[in-house]
């Protein structure tokens, strides 16, 4: 064997490893197609999908404006109480502007499990006792200033003398932590 045909032998050679390289690389782009028309056809069945999910969402919206309307105007009373010492000072403030005479009164904070509008509840027992017309505008009056607030129970009973009205009271308002997020809105 000469030099011209081991020139030859080793072009050859090239030629083949060549071949195969073009071959290899055109399977790698097959694949590379193939995995593009199927990203491609997710991406159209995902824009597809959020199309529909933004009508869907379009639609609630009106359907529930009313609705959301009313709910926003209980904004104010609900973010009212942002911490337990509010709630204590708010509702001592209510007793002493109405100057009704306390027997007793304990505040218990309760923490919410799964609740993300509403953490936590100041839970107020309070026992006051005068007359009966003062007791009953106290009430009335906190929950006109508090309508969040829940009333869980309202034992009343004869007071000590005449015109006298023991009630036994037991009130939950609503913290709103300041630092926590609020509720986001539709």
């Amino acid at each position: 064997m000469n030099n011209k045909h081991i020139a030859c032998a080793v072009i050859g050679g090239l030629i083949i490893l060549m071949i195969q390289w073009i071959n290899i690389s055109y399977e790698k782009l097959k694949l590379a197609n193939g995995s593009e028309i199927i990203s491609r056809s997710s991406y159209d069945s995902a824009v597809i999908a959020r199309t529909a999910e933004q009508r869907k969402m379009v639609i609630l919206k009106r359907k529930t404006e009313v609705g959301r309307r009313y709910l926003s105007q209980w904004d104010p009373y609900i973010n009212q109480i942002k911490s337990a010492q509010f709630g204590e000072a708010f509702i001592n403030m209510k007793i002493k502007q109405a100057k009704v005479i306390t027997i007793s009164q304990t505040f218990d904070t309760i923490e919410r499990e799964n609740s993300l509008a509403i953490p936590q509840m100041l839970n107020v027992h309070i026992v006051l006792e005068d007359d009966y017309v003062k007791v009953f505008n106290w009430l009335a009056k906190l929950e006109s200033s508090v309508p969040s607030a829940r009333v869980s129970s309202c034992k009343l009973t004869k007071g000590q003398s005449g015109n006298d009205l023991k009630m036994d009271l037991a009130i939950d308002l609503p913290i709103v932590n300041e630092k926590g997020g609020k509720v986001t809105k539709i």
